[in-house]
């Protein structure tokens, strides 16, 4: 982060503001602050500062790491809480090398000094000859003169204890006036959001085809998060916040609802997944998010009747859309399994001697599947299909008992009678049958009361 302020303008510091002050104010000549999270084994905090012109004596830089986002009572500063960390770059004038002092804040004071370069734990320089601003790497975009521009290296070890996650949100820069740690501050650069960090988070999403369903879907993880389990709904999803960087696993259950079709991990450097599994191999400051997409299923049941209530077998059903060919059971019963949605079931094969039935609009939102459902479940949709009826016209001379030929005409359709009797009947016996007697030649009229006496 640059200093947005010119060089040396604004108000002086007084001579009270020290380390101990949380809101010194500022004497510019500091132009650049930056931090840098290397992650690995080990990792390192890179911090670097560059200035308009090194001055007379002991070069002190400040930079001090802020936990909290709270800001303080000036609006820029931020609030400290225990654990704060001030990092001290030292640099005799002159001198090619940093020494690297660190302090923790108690929460009331800044806690007994720590050299981390006499215990390997951290490293600094400065540029001893001018650095072009074509070679600053972006830092500046004017050339550098000698040692205006100090870097520091600090073991991420000494920053974060093991098993204890710890985050850092701003760092602020400082310089003072002498060796001395109650000295006066000299200049500032206002704190600059940062993610200092050894956790991560990592987040479970749930979504379903169709979205919107009741289901809820189980998962199991490993790795230490808690809670281990936890249920899901459509568009669901957990956060397991300050993960210490390590391996982990989330499983969706084998017993969910639907079909898994994907699992999509974003956010990290290294995920894997297999089968119902994301493997979580977590980095400091990453932030994984692990999307289960599961396709639903549930079921089409249908029963054929007839027009007596009882099972008929013989017919055939679609589902659409997809075109589906119904599973029968041979005795009336048919079965699919179908994504969610909406359908629509049509009797494409009508037993013979029967009429079908008209097509009918099944909902599908319920994971039941046909095996459990076609030994004894209430069908989705029942078709009734009615029994169709031959009419049989005789017609014959009433005096003598032998069949004559006649036109029967029904719906536009017109058929002649019968003049022989079939083999095993005989004429006088077919003329014997309940009929109408004394009608002449010519045309004449019937009502037939097709099947009157079944209930249709």
């Amino acid at each position: 982060m640059a200093d947005t302020r010119s060089p040396r303008s604004g108000p002086a510091v007084d001579g009270g503001a020290d380390e101990e002050e949380e809101h010194p104010n500022n004497k510019s000549d500091l132009l650049n602050i930056g931090v840098y999270e290397e992650d690995g084994d080990p990792g390192f905090l890179h911090l670097f500062w560059t200035r308009v012109a090194e001055p007379s004596g002991t070069t002190l830089m400040d930079f001090e790491l802020n936990q909290s986002g709270t800001d303080c009572g000036n609006g820029v500063n931020k609030v400290r809480t225990a654990g704060d960390l001030l990092l001290e770059y030292r640099i005799e004038q002159g001198g090619a090398s940093a020494q690297i002092l660190a302090r923790e804040w108690t929460g009331t004071a800044w806690g007994t000094e720590q050299d981390l370069t006499a215990i390997g734990q951290a490293t600094g320089t400065i540029n001893s000859s001018p650095i072009s601003a074509a070679n600053t790497g972006g830092v500046s975009n004017v050339n550098l003169n000698a040692r205006t521009f100090g870097e520091a290296s600090i073991d991420l070890d000494f920053l974060f204890d093991p098993g204890e996650c710890r985050s850092f949100g701003t760092a602020f820069l400082k310089s003072r006036s002498s060796t001395s740690f109650t000295s006066q501050l000299k200049d500032y650069i206002e704190p600059v959001s940062v993610n200092i960090s050894n956790c991560g988070s990592i987040t479970v999403v749930n979504q379903t085809q169709p979205a919107g369903v009741a289901d809820m879907f189980g998962f199991t993880t490993t790795g230490g998060l808690s809670p281990a389990t936890f249920d899901l709904g459509s568009g669901g999803s957990r956060t397991y916040n300050d993960v210490l960087a390590g391996t982990y696993t989330v499983s969706e259950d084998a017993d969910a609802p639907g079909e898994l079709i994907s699992i999509v991990c974003t956010g990290g450097s290294d995920t894997s997944t297999a089968g119902r599994t994301a493997t979580i191999n977590l980095a400091a400051d990453e932030n994984v998010t692990c999307t289960f997409t599961n396709r639903l299923f549930g079921s089409i049941l249908v029963h054929k009747l007839d027009d007596n209530s009882q099972p008929l077998a013989g017919a055939g059903f679609t589902i659409t859309p997809g075109d589906i060919a119904m599973t029968g059971s041979g005795t009336g019963v048919f079965c699919s399994d179908v994504p969610y949605g909406t359908y629509t079931v049509t009797e494409t094969t009508v037993p013979p001697g029967y009429t079908g039935g008209a097509p009918q609009q099944v909902t599908v939102n319920t994971s039941t599947t046909c095996a459990d459902r076609v030994a004894g479940g209430t069908p989705d949709a029942t078709f009734t299909n009615v029994q169709q009826h031959k009419v049989i016209v005789l017609t014959c001379h009433q005096a003598t008992g032998q069949l004559v030929a006649s036109t029967v005409t029904h719906d536009g359709q017109t058929i002649n009678t019968i003049v022989q009797a079939p083999a095993g009947t005989t004429e006088a016996a077919l003329c014997g049958i309940a009929g109408f007697s004394g009608l002449p030649h010519g045309a004449t009229s019937l009502s037939v009361d097709v099947g009157h006496d079944e209930t249709p």
